[in-house]
């Protein structure tokens, strides 16, 4: 398994003998990414699915298939794309990739907005280790996660939520996503939080930079 961190919440992923895009959204670069067997969005979120650059997208990897949550798969479909939707507890397949659906809503970020469907879902291979995408979540908790790309700051969590999140994981590592909101020199505080505290004695965090890749074993 090989994941590219495209920035924010968008990473592309090997694996099995798929390609996979999350999230591309308008915090994020990929502009030059073609070859994709699949295209996958967890939700709606301009800054996880960039409207003004989804025909570039689509005409650069004219053969991916897409998944997406159902609000935004019905959204797309109103846009000409052929759209499964995914949905907590059933599975897809690509090119001998697994990928199983979890959660089925956005955090709340307010009482007064209206919550919006977003389904994390968990990539997998033979042999391969388990990796969880939430996108914007923390309702669900799979099993047996070996990789758990963490929204590290977000306008919908507090840190002690995020910290009882990687506790109720309890992932092998830590691929921190979603931290174009937080300045950079804010950003080491919520990481080290979660480096510190989010399991027992600390949890293993891989920085993944924007525009960088990392084999996982």
């Amino acid at each position: 398994m090989k994941l590219t961190h495209h920035g924010h919440s968008c990473i592309e992923l090997s694996v099995a003998d798929a390609t996979v895009l999350f999230d591309p959204g308008t915090f994020s670069s990929f502009d030059d990414v073609a070859g994709l067997d699949a295209i996958v969005v967890t939700h709606q979120h301009p800054d996880h699915l960039d409207p003004d650059r989804l025909d570039a997208l689509r005409e650069a990897n004219p053969d991916a298939a897409w998944f997406a949550d159902p609000q935004t798969a019905e959204q797309l479909r109103d846009k000409g794309l052929d759209v499964t939707a995914t949905k907590a507890g059933e599975t897809f397949s690509v090119k001998g990739a697994r990928f199983e659906g979890v959660g089925a809503t956005h955090a709340e970020i307010h009482p007064y907005i209206e919550r919006i469907s977003n389904v994390g879902i968990v990539a997998s291979g033979d042999g391969e280790p388990r990796l969880f995408h939430p996108g914007d979540s923390l309702e669900g908790r799979p099993e047996n996660v070996d990789y758990l790309c963490l929204p590290l700051v977000a306008p919908w969590s507090a840190v002690r939520e995020t910290i009882a999140f990687v506790r109720a994981v309890e992932p092998k590592h830590v691929i921190p996503i979603h931290d174009k909101v937080a300045a950079d020199r804010a950003r080491g505080i919520y990481l080290g939080h979660v480096r510190d505290y989010g399991l027992d004695g600390g949890v293993d965090v891989i920085e993944v930079p924007e525009g960088e890749s990392a084999a996982l074993s």
